[in-house]
């Protein structure tokens, strides 16, 4: 630490003198912003870069304290490796500057991101979520019975919008997840979650206990042990949203389980183009929300229609107040006394919406 030089015994004695004269109010105006000036007085450049030689050159000085690298190729059982990595991860702290101390670029090559999470070793500076991400994968790589997929959510509270991401990580069929945030429920999860799907959710209701409302999940694909030149990461193949969770946790669900099967086609695909990945965007999208709706509505009987995917023969059923089945043509034409023979344009797709008002108003007559 810097330190002030220290003052003569006269200047200590003349100080305490000003001092005194300030609580008396005596002197000139001139004279107390004199003082006032001396007091404000910054050290002189040269006395300061004094000072830094002087404590550079001092050689008893500790070193600042340096996290040690986790043992990962000892013969502990793989959730104990997994804590020893989250908890360098935690030593080195959350960044609450606002100052980006390191490349947190994702769009780059596996290989140069995990050259940034070697450089953040070296430095040991403070990290936000995405700088713990790539130190996640750079301290497992040499893992390779474990399966690292990103994930990565969108929050809102207040009006506010924020966003994270996190380390899945797989091993002998159970999931958890490492990473950093300013809470520690918002990254830390034991490998205890059957599914991908189950993991998410545990996250869905770790926001809401801190009043976030979650509204967007990411997954990525598999994170590769084997770095090659120019190989990009797949940081966001599957996107669902959490108007729909039942549909959502089907999604997650399978891609948890096909992760690593679409990560080698996803591969030679990028091979074949010569590309390396660059600029990967979702393969995998939940259906549109007014699409989601009309489903749910058209499972439970309702009869309100959604804006953008519904029919005008549809909307104007609803309006009236007549009933839409859901069952199938088929069966409705069969249930009419019709012919046993079933006409071709109820097939083979039985549930258009027409086709159920067709079948509404012949029953009607």
């Amino acid at each position: 630490p810097l330190r002030m030089p220290a003052m003569s015994a006269q200047e200590l004695e003349a100080g305490s003198a000003n001092d005194g004269e300030a609580d008396g109010h005596s002197g000139s105006d001139s004279d107390g912003d004199a003082r006032q000036q001396e007091t404000e007085q910054l050290p002189a450049d040269e006395e300061l870069e004094a000072a830094i030689a002087a404590i550079r050159a001092n050689k008893d000085l500790p070193r600042p304290p340096y996290p040690t690298l986790p043992n990962v190729s000892s013969q502990a059982s793989m959730q104990v490796k997994v804590n020893a990595v989250q908890s360098y991860i935690e030593k080195l702290t959350y960044n609450f500057t606002g100052v980006n101390y390191f490349d947190i670029r994702k769009q780059r090559p596996l290989s140069r991101v995990l050259e940034t999470a070697r450089e953040i070793t070296r430095q040991a500076l403070p990290i936000k979520c995405i700088e713990a991400v790539f130190l996640g994968t750079y301290l497992t790589q040499g893992l390779r019975e474990l399966e690292r997929i990103p994930v990565s959510f969108k929050s809102s509270v207040d009006g506010q919008t924020y966003k994270h991401i996190i380390l899945a990580i797989k091993h002998n069929g159970k999931w958890g997840s490492i990473g950093l945030s300013r809470r520690r429920e918002l990254y830390f999860k034991d490998m205890v979650y059957d599914t991908l799907a189950d993991l998410v959710l545990e996250f869905k209701r770790s926001y809401e206990r801190v009043f976030h409302s979650l509204k967007r999940i990411k997954v990525g694909l598999p994170l590769s042990h084997d770095v090659l030149a120019g190989e990009y990461v797949h940081w966001g193949y599957v996107v669902v949203k959490t108007y729909d969770m039942q549909t959502a946790v089907q999604m997650l669900t399978e891609h948890g389980r096909t992760a690593h099967k679409l990560a080698e086609q996803w591969k030679n695909e990028c091979k074949k183009q010569g590309t390396g990945g660059a600029g990967a965007q979702p393969a995998v999208r939940m259906p549109k929300r007014s699409a989601a709706r009309k489903r749910t509505s058209s499972t439970q009987g309702a009869t309100e229609p959604s804006e953008s995917d519904s029919s005008e023969g549809e909307a104007a059923a609803a309006k009236g107040g007549v009933e839409v089945k859901t069952e199938s043509a088929q069966a409705r034409w069969l249930s009419l006394g019709c012919s046993a023979r079933v006409p071709h344009y109820l097939t083979p797709s039985p549930s258009t919406e027409s086709t159920r008002l067709l079948l509404n108003s012949e029953r009607d007559r």
